[in-house]
C-alpha cells in the first residue's frame, strides 16, 4: 500500500526548446504516458498532453471545459493599458470564445465564422495575393537584406487580418500598434474593438465586424468576439511565415523540393508524436499530414485557419518564386528561447535574410 501523493514532484515546463528541436523533455514524457502531470509557475498542477489520440480525444471531448483559464503557466503577461468599465468587462465573458463552453460558445462562434470559411476565404485570394506581391516588390527595392519577419510576414498578416474583419482603412495604423505587437493590453483592445464597431454600425459592409453588428448577439457578446477575433490568429500566422522560411532555408534539399513542386506548399505542417507522424522530428514536405492538431480539433478548432492556410500558402509560393537566391543570415528561432507568454509558444524572433545578386 502506498501513502501520499503519488505526483509528489510534477515536472515543469522545459525551457530548453527551439521552433524546431522542442525540448527532449517531450519526447521522454510520451514515451512514458500520453499525459504527464505538470507544474504551472503559480503553482497549478495540470496535465500537458503528449500523445496525438489523447490530445485528439480531449479536443473533441465536451466535458472538457474551456472556462477560466486554459493553460496557467503563470500571470497573464497582458497588462490593462485603459481602463474597462463594468460593460467591457462583461463583454470578454460573454463573447469570449477561447474561455466559453456549449450553447453560449456555439451561440458567439456561430456569428463570426461566416467569412472564415473556405469559399469565402478563395474571394479573398486575389487580394492577398496582390498585396503579397507589392510588399514583395518593396522589400526588394529596399533590399538587400531585411528581417522577414517584421519587414514581411508582420504587414502581410496584418493586411489579411484587417481585410476579412473590415478595420476601416484609416484605423489599420492604430490596430497595427495595439494588437502587432509582444505588449498587448486588454483595455486598449477592447476599447479598440469598441471603436470599430461604431464607426461601422452605419456603413455595413462584406466583412466579419459587420456581420456581427448584423447579427442577434447582444451588445456585449459582440463587443467581446470583435475584440477576441482582432487579438487572435494574426500573430500566428506570421509567426509561421517566418517559421517554415527559416526550416527551408536551413534545408536546401527541401527548398529545392518545394522550388519544384510548389504544389506541396499547402500542406506544410507537423506533429510530433511517432505513432501518428512516422519519424517526427525530420522536417519533410512531402508528408502525409492529415489529421495534424496545429489548428485544433472539435468545436473549438481554429476559426481562422482557412485564411491562414491561403496566407502562409501565397506568401510561401511567392518568396520562393521571386527571391530564388534567398538565404538566411540569422534567425533567433534557432537557438533555445524562452516561451512568449502564458501559452508554451515561442515569439518569433529576428529572421534576418539576404538575397545579394537578385
Amino acid at each position: 500500500e502506498t501513502t501520499g501523493c503519488p505526483y509528489p514532484h510534477p515536472p515543469v515546463m522545459p525551457q530548453d526548446g527551439t521552433p524546431f528541436q522542442p525540448s527532449p523533455e517531450f519526447a521522454k514524457w510520451r514515451t512514458e504516458a500520453p499525459a504527464t502531470r505538470l507544474a504551472a509557475e503559480n503553482g497549478t498542477i495540470g496535465w500537458f498532453i503528449t500523445g496525438y489520440e489523447l490530445a485528439r480525444q480531449v479536443l473533441q471531448d465536451t466535458r472538457f471545459s474551456m472556462a477560466d483559464r486554459r493553460t496557467p503557466l503563470g500571470p497573464s503577461p497582458y497588462e490593462m493599458g485603459r481602463p474597462i468599465d463594468e460593460e467591457k468587462g462583461r463583454a470578454l465573458v460573454e463573447g469570449n470564445v477561447l474561455g466559453l463552453d456549449p450553447p453560449q460558445h456555439t451561440k458567439v462562434r456561430r456569428a463570426a465564422v461566416g467569412r472564415f470559411s473556405v469559399r469565402a476565404v478563395r474571394g479573398q485570394r486575389q487580394a492577398i495575393g496582390e498585396y503579397i506581391e507589392g510588399r514583395l516588390g518593396d522589400l526588394l527595392a529596399a533590399g538587400p537584406t531585411a528581417d522577414l519577419f517584421e519587414d514581411f510576414a508582420l504587414p502581410v498578416s496584418v493586411f489579411a487580418h484587417c481585410r476579412v474583419l473590415g478595420i476601416p482603412d484609416p484605423k489599420v495604423a492604430e490596430f497595427t500598434a495595439i494588437f502587432a505587437t509582444e505588449d498587448l493590453k486588454f483595455g486598449d483592445m477592447v476599447h479598440f474593438a469598441a471603436e470599430v464597431l461604431e464607426l461601422k454600425k452605419d456603413d455595413l459592409g462584406d466583412d466579419t465586424v459587420s456581420d456581427l453588428l448584423r447579427s442577434e448577439l447582444t451588445g456585449s457578446e459582440r463587443l467581446g468576439i470583435a475584440t477576441v477575433l482582432m487579438g487572435s490568429g494574426r500573430d500566428a500566422v506570421a509567426y509561421m511565415i517566418g517559421t517554415i522560411m527559416v526550416s527551408l532555408l536551413s534545408d536546401p534539399a527541401q527548398l529545392d523540393l518545394l522550388r519544384r513542386e510548389p504544389e506541396r506548399i499547402p500542406t506544410v505542417a507537423a506533429n510530433r508524436d511517432a505513432t501518428r507522424f512516422p519519424d517526427p522530428d525530420t522536417f519533410d514536405v512531402t508528408r502525409e499530414a492529415t489529421g495534424h492538431l496545429a489548428f485544433g480539433n472539435g468545436i473549438h478548432a481554429c476559426i481562422g485557419q482557412q485564411l491562414a492556410r491561403v496566407v502562409i500558402g501565397e506568401a510561401i509560393t511567392q518568396l520562393l518564386q521571386r527571391v530564388p537566391k534567398l538565404r538566411l543570415v540569422e534567425a533567433q528561432q534557432q537557438e533555445p528561447m524562452a516561451f512568449a507568454g502564458d501559452l508554451p509558444t515561442y515569439a518569433p524572433g529576428t529572421v534576418r535574410v539576404a538575397w545579394d545578386g537578385d
